[in-house]
């Protein structure tokens, strides 16, 4: 595969390392995890338990980026091992092993650090970035290559569908929950937005649509190149069935529909960009269909919520379907309102925040850790929506370690990820002056401003209503950030779990999903402060 940048470029990055440009709140520092890089490098600063939410964040912060690029090869502390471009989910290797490279979960860490390196394209950290995306889309069009139970890439891509790998690049061939249809559609989203982000610093290289970006978009069929390729497949294979991103369920996944229709609409403006117009309405059509033949159905009017999985004996309440609002949509849909019109089941959509509000009172109940208080609130006594542990599924039986019915723990990541909704709904209502309470949305607004007695109808900016939602939705997506504070250990590192009666850890220790969730969240407070 031909080199994604030219040594010219690493000459021309390579420039701005002395200015050391890492983003300002990456700055404050607590001690390192393990051998510290120099980049890193900054006075010890101690944080206790009662620290200011701010200070912590920003010392956790730093953390979890460490700790997330020690998972990544080349370069990471964690990953020696392991071939360039691999992500692997977690160093643990037995009990429980996660030592191998997820599909999906590369592709959403991937897509933090493009976050990143979005914010400063010269700085030293994204030149970091650039050798690990670089590592990344051949690796990934190695794996796209690979024969594999799934299938193969010459079998009509069937082998995309294979869910993980070796961290060497082999294919893993022991029984597993496979198909896996949402590794492709992550993947190219994580490529596509990493192709735009480093074409608004070198656009000479968008227009030639040779060398640099062929290898990622090629229209010549049959698909060769890594993005064309996760989009036939998308574009081929969202009606057929497979395993839910907890590789449990087979079926038709909300998670899974939902990045497969940004994937499939983001493609489309990128096949008309490189002169594929067919490919670019093939796109559209099948986003389309999906969107009216597919989407509609994962809401259950009877019960009031959007379901993770068609069809399932489960009450659907999952934390998958946060992270199909988070992953399935981009920032933009908070802030453009054109972007926005296009934009199903976003985070501040009256479907996704009334599931949150049962998701979240189902969690708050069902472990025995979320009786304990975590911060005083002055609403506590009135509203059911608070800081809690969240984990994946009320029916959850996975302790970290093995599978024993009713033992399920709250997730690092899954916590984190209800702070991050609550913060992009704040973004969109900061943005529009907006707030619009319908009878479908009613519940989630009465639960977080109780004191304001809402009702249907429309609440503009300067309006009490209006003013404490925005006030609320941060407190209370802080309150559950303070939770993630509570349960990381003394050096701010997370695993998977937090163990449902005392808190501690439990799991695949150092997940890359934790921090990168984690991150995530932390970016969306910014952008709605």
């Amino acid at each position: 595969m031909i080199p994604l940048v030219p040594f010219v470029v690493f000459a021309y990055l390579a420039l701005y390392a002395l200015a050391f440009s890492i983003p300002a709140h990456l700055l404050p520092s607590q001690k390192p995890l393990g051998k510290q890089p120099s980049w890193l490098s900054k006075e010890k600063t101690e944080f206790g338990p009662q620290s200011s939410l701010d200070a912590w964040l920003e010392e956790e912060q730093k953390i979890a980026l460490e700790n997330l690029l020690n998972n990544i090869a080349p370069g990471g502390a964690r990953a020696p091992d392991a071939a360039p471009g691999t992500v692997i989910a977690s160093p643990s290797k037995e009990h429980p092993n996660y030592y191998y490279q997820w599909i999906r979960d590369a592709a959403i860490t991937l897509a933090t650090l493009v976050d990143w390196y979005e914010e400063d394209p010269t700085s030293y950290l994204s030149s970091k970035i650039v050798s690990i995306m670089e590592a990344y889309a051949a690796f990934s069009h190695r794996l796209q290559h690979t024969p594999n139970p799934s299938g193969t890439f010459e079998d009509h891509l069937s082998g995309l569908g294979e869910p993980k790998f070796h961290v060497d690049g082999s294919a893993f061939t022991e029984n597993w929950g496979r198909p896996q249809r949402d590794g492709p559609p992550l993947r190219a989203i994580t490529l596509m937005r990493y192709m735009k982000a480093y074409n608004a610093s070198h656009a000479d290289l968008w227009t030639q649509r040779s060398g640099f970006f062929q290898d990622l978009y090629d229209a010549r069929m049959p698909a060769n190149s890594t993005i064309k390729a996760d989009l036939e497949y998308t574009s081929h294979y969202w009606r057929a069935e497979g395993f839910d991103l907890w590789e449990e369920l087979i079926g038709l996944h909300f998670f899974t529909a939902m990045v497969q229709l940004r994937a499939l609409r983001e493609g489309a403006r990128v096949a008309s960009l490189f002169a594929d117009p067919g490919a670019a309405r093939w796109y559209v059509d099948q986003a389309e269909r999906m969107q009216s033949d597919l989407l509609p159905r994962f809401w259950s009017e009877e019960k009031g919520h959007l379901v993770e999985t068609l069809d399932s004996g489960r009450s659907g309440l999952d934390c998958g379907i946060l992270l199909g609002a988070i992953h399935g949509t981009t920032t933009e849909c908070s802030t453009n309102p054109t972007e926005a019109e296009q934009c199903v089941y976003a985070p501040y959509s009256d479907e996704i925040l009334v599931t949150l509000l049962n998701f979240v009172r189902d969690q708050a109940a069902r472990h025995p850790i979320n009786t304990q208080p975590i911060i005083a609130s002055p609403y506590k006594d009135i509203s059911d929506l608070a800081g809690v542990g969240v984990g994946r599924y009320p029916e959850d039986g996975y302790d970290g370690y093995e599978t024993i019915p009713g033992t399920g723990n709250p997730w690092f990541l899954c916590t984190s990820s209800v702070s991050e909704v609550l913060y992009r709904t704040r973004l969109h209502l900061q943005t529009t002056g907006v707030l619009n309470v319908t009878e479908r949305g009613l519940p989630f607004w009465e639960a977080l401003i109780p004191t304001q007695h809402p009702s249907p109808g429309t609440y503009k900016r300067g309006n009490d209503v209006f003013e404490e939602a925005v006030r609320r939705l941060k407190s209370v997506g802080d309150a559950f950030l303070k939770v993630v504070r509570t349960h990381v250990d003394g050096e701010g590192r997370m695993s998977e779990q937090l163990d449902r009666h005392n808190g501690y850890m439990r799991g695949a220790t150092d997940l890359t999903w934790s921090y990168g969730a984690f991150l995530q969240a932390t970016r969306a407070r910014k952008m709605a402060a």
